[in-house]
């Protein structure tokens, strides 16, 4: 379940004024902004020097195989070092998305997570960026009282996940769902669409002032999409539904190494670094293709996969990163689960094309995307637009349909997962809460 602890904290009651609240959010999304920018240069510049300045420095032109192998043992060391400081890592991508990591333990959440995404593991950056948001804006706020201190958390951590998606309309209907929801007060809702905007404008610039920089959605290399056919609404079912079970599969598996973990953490941990490597190798050498095919969050491989041509290369590269993501998810490692979920939905829809070459690439593409995103989080209305924006220089709004037909299917089959979880593995549903 996309969870959020916000709605437990932050009772509507409490909230300023109306337009007290409008005005009070303003700033933290300035401060969300400045943070992420921070964030997500750091992160950039950290995996750069990690994974392409330092095998240059030792006359690779390409990660050697023992540096593949070595490079996420030390995120999964980082990560155990975390585990000993107040927090122990926070709560776990299994359980959705997180409005309440407070100063106290943001040290330990954001050494894990640096651990995770800067040495290859297979999560994104979008929950830590709400970590670094709640934890900016509860320190500010620190000595007002609580009801104010957690809207501005919630303020700031809207801000700072609006950076990673280029857009605040996705955010805005993230933001939406959780309020219909009742995960967060519905008088927050017109605070945290303002501060959407100040953030856009925060980023992109105004005037002459070109912004703090914002990151593009739209994947590059999409064929234009000037009408939908039969063939792509068909075929675009197909491969909503099958991205949407390899996606819960990949959910399922987390879930499996989770249980596992609660009896030998670091082993698990451990395990799950390795495996990940010999992956990410086994990748490399039968596809020719790169580590980052099935390392790091997808974003880097989501080109390399809309170019492979060899239907066996899709399915192992995405039977590859399906075992990589779900052994992430559960393990210990600490991060997003959208953006993993993202790129399995691209390959299932490079395999739909191969399959059916008629079908457009860019309809299968955002059907596949909604479907896997909404069977990673529950929020079908965010998913069809986060489909859509990554398809906006290629004729989107004639995918529109496709769009919700994918997250829909995504979303009814996540919540009949749950349900069967629910009644037949409960052992399972409560280590993924813990995880």
């Amino acid at each position: 379940m996309a969870s959020t602890n916000a709605s437990a904290q932050l009772n509507g009651e409490d909230l300023p004024s109306p337009i007290k609240a409008i005005v009070l959010a303003i700033p933290f999304a300035l401060l969300g902004s400045i943070i992420a920018t921070i964030f997500l240069f750091l992160e950039d510049h950290l995996i750069t020097a990690v994974w392409q300045d330092l095998p240059k420095a030792l006359g690779m032109t390409e990660p050697a195989w023992w540096l593949v192998v070595l490079l996420p043992l030390i995120g999964a060391a980082i990560v155990m070092i975390a585990w000993r400081l107040p927090g122990r890592t926070g709560s776990g991508p299994l359980e959705g998305l997180h409005f309440d990591v407070t100063p106290a333990i943001f040290a330990s959440v954001i050494l894990a997570a640096f651990g995770t995404l800067i040495f290859g593991l297979s999560l994104g950056p979008e929950a830590p960026l709400l970590a670094c948001g709640t934890a900016a804006g509860a320190f500010v706020l620190r000595r007002q009282p609580d009801p104010v201190m957690k809207f501005g958390m919630l303020m700031t951590a809207l801000a700072a996940i609006a950076a990673i998606f280029g857009s605040p309309i996705v955010v805005v209907l993230m933001l939406a769902e959780f309020t219909a929801l009742g995960r967060i007060p519905a008088a927050a809702l017109m605070p945290g669409f303002v501060a959407l905007g100040v953030a856009y404008v925060a980023e992109t610039g105004v005037g002459g002032w070109s912004g703090l920089g914002s990151s593009s959605l739209a994947v590059p290399g999409l064929p234009e999409l000037t009408s939908t056919s039969a063939t792509d609404i068909l075929v675009g079912l197909a491969v909503s539904l099958v991205a949407a079970v390899v996606t819960l599969i990949a959910r399922k598996f987390g879930q499996r190494i989770a249980v596992m973990a609660r009896s030998n953490p670091p082993l698990v941990l451990i395990g799950v670094a390795l495996l990940t490597s010999g992956l990410a190798i086994a990748v490399r050498e039968i596809t020719g293709g790169s580590v980052n095919l099935v390392l790091f969050s997808g974003q880097m491989g989501t080109p390399e996969m809309l170019a492979e041509t060899s239907l066996g290369a899709v399915a192992l590269i995405i039977v590859a990163k399906l075992i990589a993501y779900g052994g992430a998810l559960g393990a210990g490692f600490r991060g997003g689960p959208i953006f993993p979920a993202v790129f399995l939905g691209v390959g299932v829809a490079v395999a739909g094309t191969l399959i059916f070459p008629s079908a457009s690439l860019t309809a299968l593409v955002v059907a596949a995307v909604a479907a896997a995103v909404a069977a990673a989080l529950r929020v079908p209305f965010t998913a069809a637009v986060l489909a859509l924006m990554l398809a906006t220089t290629a004729g989107a709004g004639h995918a529109s349909a496709v769009a919700i037909f994918g997250a829909t299917i995504g979303f009814l089959l996540r919540v009949a997962l749950d349900r069967w979880e629910a009644e037949h593995d409960p052992a399972e549903a409560l280590a993924a809460a813990q995880s």
